[in-house]
């Protein structure tokens, strides 16, 4: 079925296509004009925020301004979000989940794919909410309240056997969804042949035995299993909105994999090695007490932390990935070292390199 609103890039947009893409999320207005700004750090796509200016008096609840999420005009990255399935599994979230996820997230008045794997949101601006900072990280207050919002998605979906049947769900067959050994050893190889001195080698030596391992660790997990943002961090979260509430976005590698994966990927790349240490445990305890609150049954806390330990090597698996799958950027290179350093701190202070074969 064709779009019921074209995909087109941010340059296209014209304020009858904002006037569309505005009925189809149940808005009659009448935009006349818009300026529009980037947003973001667009690696796997373009986002623009859009100023908006009506015929006469705003209809009640007309915004001010809206967001667009658009295909990346880097040739590799868009290449990447259409091979990979992660423009389809946005659009997905919020045409089939948002509604049903009880986490924070803007509404989205249009959510389309096109025949070729290109996509389009259009969503609610957030504003005065502003993005977190991979390189800056978060406080532990700031955690405490992400992991507040991944429970109440986690617990929303836990073992969902309805949903494991809808056709359009993304189910790994492993423990990760979308990153396969193959694509981590081609990344490896090239994070060494290009990021020369980045990494210490006790870092480096975690990457090469989990690597090595990949395949093995890779493997199916069993259940619970439930719906996981899959990339868990500050740079996809909106802090200070209006209500209060952390915000999270980029829904690219949502998909459906076993518990614990968030909240890893969240702790492993957030904290300096010294704090993760100090509060990793208390919050991971307040997490799982959520997931409690909210009617998540049979879960042990000891569970969690089996979980918290095996999925303290994803964030490694989707930074290095990165390095050849996204447009690189000075921040980027930046950002993804500092990221692979976390997870392997993360994973030899939890002993998790005792799962991998020796």
């Amino acid at each position: 079925m064709p779009p019921q609103i074209e995909v087109l890039p941010p340059e296209a947009v014209t304020a009858d296509w904002l006037n569309r893409a505005l009925a189809q999320g149940g808005l009659a207005a009448r935009v006349t004009g818009f300026e529009m700004e980037t947003v973001g750090t667009g690696q796997l796509g373009e986002t623009r925020r859009f100023h908006l200016t009506y015929a006469g008096t705003p209809p009640p609840g007309a915004p001010a301004a809206v967001v667009g999420k658009f295909s990346s005009a880097n040739p590799v990255a868009r290449e990447s979000g259409r091979t990979m399935g992660w423009y389809r599994a946005e659009v997905m979230f919020y045409r089939e989940l948002a509604a049903r996820a009880r986490i924070r997230t803007p509404f989205a008045y249009v959510a389309e794919l096109d025949e070729v794997g290109d996509f389009v949101l259009l969503f609610e601006d957030l504003a005065p909410a502003q993005p977190g900072d991979q390189m800056r990280g978060c406080t532990v207050a700031q955690a405490r309240a992400a992991l507040a919002e991944a429970a109440l998605l986690h617990a929303a979906f836990w073992d969902d056997t309805e949903l494991q049947q809808q056709p359009w769900l993304s189910i790994p067959p492993g423990a990760q969804g979308f990153y396969t050994t193959e694509l981590l050893t081609r990344s490896w190889d090239h994070v060494q042949k290009h990021y020369d001195g980045w990494l210490t080698p006790e870092v480096t030596a975690c990457c090469d035995r989990f690597v090595r391992h990949h395949a093995a660790w890779n493997r199916p997990r069993s259940s619970p299993k439930t719906i996981a943002h899959g990339d868990f961090r500050p740079d996809n979260m909106l802090f200070g909105g209006a209500d209060g509430r952390v915000a999270v976005v980029d829904w690219q590698t949502s998909n459906f994999l076993g518990t614990g994966m968030d909240p890893a990927y969240l702790l492993g790349g957030c904290f300096d090695r010294d704090t993760r240490r100090q509060h990793e445990r208390a919050l991971l305890q307040g997490y799982h007490e959520a997931l409690l609150r909210h009617g998540v049954t049979g879960y042990s806390f000891d569970h969690l932390l089996a979980d918290y330990r095996h999925y303290s090597f994803a964030v490694i698996t989707v930074a290095l990935a990165a390095t050849v799958v996204v447009k690189r950027t000075e921040r980027g290179d930046r950002m993804l070292m500092h990221m692979v350093t976390g997870g392997a701190h993360q994973a030899i202070d939890n002993q998790a390199l005792d799962l991998l074969p020796p």
